[in-house]
Order: structure tokens, then C-alpha cells, then sequence
């Protein structure tokens, strides 16, 4: 009886990632460690986040983010889903 290896059937991946590391063309995430808002933490700096959809100033307890949170729920969102809709 022979035993079979196993290959990392996504070690494609990490040679690809090497490659980007090489070429210099590799970039690391940034972390968002606080609520997304226009002045947000990112990596431990205080930024200004542009692409931030609070630039108004309302939040989720706001009557505006409860209507479409409602609206949302009760009609849906079209094609896409969207799991992780936060309850006002």
C-alpha cells in the first residue's frame, strides 16, 4: 500500500505572493480599528476617511438610518445580499 502525499492546493498563492513581494508591487491591508467615519483610526493613526458614507454626520440611530434599515428589510436590496445589516 503506498501512501499519497498531499500538496497545498493553494500553495499557487503563496507564489504568487512572492512574486508581487519581489516585484516590489505587494501592499499590505489597512485595519480599520474604530467605526467607520469621516475621522477614523486606521493601522494607529488618526485619518480622514474619504470614503466614508457618514460625511452628513448622522448615525444609525438617526430617523434617516432607521427608514432605509426598515426600508432595507421589508423590500430588499436587490440582487445582491446584504447579510450584515446592522439594526439601527
Amino acid at each position: 500500500m503506498t501512501t499519497a502525499t498531499r500538496t497545498n492546493p493553494l500553495s499557487y498563492l503563496t507564489d504568487q505572493l512572492n512574486e508581487l513581494k519581489s516585484k516590489g508591487t505587494h501592499f499590505k491591508l489597512r485595519v480599520l480599528e474604530d467605526e467607520q467615519a469621516p475621522v477614523c483610526t486606521f493601522d494607529g493613526k488618526k485619518v480622514i476617511n474619504l470614503a466614508s458614507n457618514k460625511l452628513s454626520g448622522t448615525d444609525y440611530t438617526s430617523q434617516a438610518a432607521w427608514a432605509a434599515w426598515e426600508a432595507t428589510r421589508r423590500y430588499g436590496t436587490g440582487r445582491a445580499r446584504c447579510e450584515r445589516l446592522p439594526a439601527p
